[in-house]
């Protein structure tokens, strides 16, 4: 589930580049850039619960 926005805004950031609109293209993949950034950011920094 927490995979289905940059999805979503990556699906958005090739269908500008085939519509060939280049600037909102290039806004909406640095849009999904700071998703996964943030999620990275999210994920990495939380300790895992694998211990019994």
């Amino acid at each position: 589930m927490i995979m289905v926005l940059p999805f979503i805004t990556l699906a958005i950031t090739i269908w500008l580049s085939m519509a060939g609109r280049r600037a909102a293209c290039i806004w909406a993949w640095a849009i999904s850039f700071a998703i996964f950034v943030a999620w990275c950011d999210f994920h990495m920094t939380d300790p895992l619960g694998l211990s019994l």
